[in-house]
């Protein structure tokens, strides 16, 4: 099969877009989407840290200056790649999106460092490593690679980025609280992937990382269909409606979806493993699914015979998303399966099966849930839909590593976890000016120009020391 190609070593892949990406690189060829540029990201780099690194690496306490230059430079390539392919989302008709987005980026730079230090200080880094690794024997877990990529993609890459455009911070600002960051990023994503690579970019956009019991349990139980049968339209129209709560419930961005996978089956076929995160108990605005006793997460597994849609190129990029060449893949799905996780520390001896005749009484609730939450949201202020979006990403990018350490209550009580920062509520006056949330912060993280390096000669120590 041509997708296999993929992951030969030589391979470039396809190319999904046709804009490519400069960023820090002036003067260099520019870098192209997919495995070509990661590629070209890692021969750039000054330092070992975007080649498989060891577990002796990981539980380094901090990155030297040069490794903080590379994991900037690579995550700002990795934001555009994924992004430019989703940029639409930035935009909702009843949701500020990009405003909520901005607002959020800079206060997960401001507060992140000193909560994921202190549940570090609470549990050791290898308790750190340890909640990425509990993500291989689960489903319906937000310890996923959007969540885990989003901690040094949004609140170190994004947040530093947008601070720097506001210009309140200077590049050799806050290295240590950097490194805070990213250090928290790199263990849970290495005790997740078990592989030495920390990103699925890194390893041709494979996401392989549910133990091989896992997938055995949820294969055994898949649901053969015929494409346009009744059974597998039940299932694609429960999918779509699931999916579209997940969403909504997050306030229109993608922290409620994630895929892994492809997982290749004995038969030729693939796996993908889709959580939908359709409850989030954390929000207050999730009455809605309660009313309707919508669970914490459905998962779906999809089994895709690659030959039916003759696939080119699969990927599970870091934000939980599979993409495919050809697009659609509907077609193309022989099986599948959905399962419940109904809290969102259920037991995974309690997740069950749903079967497919059950799924028409479940779909209807998910639709009245559904219109229940976009009947509250129309009703809400701009002001209110901001920062209800701005906690959405801040609180819940790291709500599911502070809940598997214990240390979610603790953030909360003794460092004001919920309170938004007064310089961040101040911000809330100043980014609808001369564009800032909708063209200067934009061009800057889509184009790469804002995630301006740190000196060479930079003290990795460093804090926020003068305000002018």
């Amino acid at each position: 099969m041509d997708y296999q190609k993929r992951y030969e070593a030589n391979d470039d892949g396809l190319r999904f877009q046709d804009l490519t990406y400069v960023g820090n690189f002036k003067g260099m060829p520019p870098v192209p989407d997919g495995i070509l540029g990661d590629r070209m990201m890692k021969q750039r780099a000054q330092s070992k840290v975007l080649e498989k690194v060891s577990k002796e690496d990981v539980l380094r306490d901090q990155f030297t200056i040069p490794e903080l230059n590379d994991l900037n430079n690579y995550l700002a390539w990795n934001i555009w790649d994924v992004l430019v392919m989703r940029a639409t989302e930035g935009a909702s008709g009843m949701i500020p999106r990009q405003e909520y987005e901005i607002l959020a980026f800079m206060h997960e730079f401001y507060r992140w460092p000193e909560i994921l230090r202190m549940t570090t200080d609470e549990i050791g880094a290898q308790g750190v490593l340890d909640i990425g690794a509990s993500a291989r024997s689960e489903i319906g877990t937000k310890v996923n690679a959007v969540h885990d990529w989003c901690i040094g993609a949004v609140g170190f890459g994004m947040g530093r980025c947008g601070l720097l455009a506001l210009e309140v911070i200077q590049p050799d600002d806050y290295i240590e609280e950097s490194n805070e960051i990213l250090k928290f990023m790199q263990r849970v994503l290495w005790g997740k992937r078990q592989d030495g690579w920390i990103l699925n970019s890194q390893d041709a956009y494979r996401c392989r990382i549910h133990e091989k019991s896992l997938i055995e349990r949820l294969t055994s139980q898949l649901d053969r269909m015929a494409p346009g049968s009744a059974e597998h339209e039940s299932v694609i129209k429960f999918n779509a409606a699931a999916e579209l709560l997940a969403f909504l419930d997050h306030y229109d961005c993608r922290l409620g979806l994630g895929d892994t996978g492809p997982y290749p089956l004995p038969n030729g076929n693939l796996l993908i493993v889709r959580d939908l995160f359709c409850n989030e108990e954390a929000f207050e605005w999730s009455d809605v699914c309660d009313h309707e006793t919508i669970p914490h997460c459905y998962t779906i597994v999809l089994e895709i015979d690659p030959k039916v849609m003759k696939l080119d190129e699969i990927r599970v990029n870091d934000i939980s998303t599979t993409f495919t060449r050809p697009k659609n893949y509907i077609p193309a799905i022989q099986a599948a399966a959905v399962f419940v996780r109904e809290k969102w520390d259920t037991p995974m001896g309690e997740v069950y099966k749903v079967p497919v005749k059950e799924l028409g009484g479940r779909l209807e609730r998910i639709q009245q849930a559904t219109f229940k939450l976009y009947s509250k949201l129309s009703r809400q202020s701009r002001r209110t839909l901001i920062t209800n979006g701005q906690y959405v990403y801040y609180i819940d990018m790291i709500l599911p590593h502070l809940r598997k350490a214990g240390t979610y209550e603790k953030a909360c009580t003794d460092y004001n976890f919920w309170e938004i920062d007064q310089r961040v509520s101040n911000y809330y006056y100043d980014i609808t000016k001369r564009g800032f949330a909708q063209a200067t912060v934009p061009q800057k993280i889509f184009s790469g120009e804002g995630y301006l390096p740190f000196s060479e000669k930079a003290d990795r120590r460093r804090s926020k020391y003068f305000w002018s």
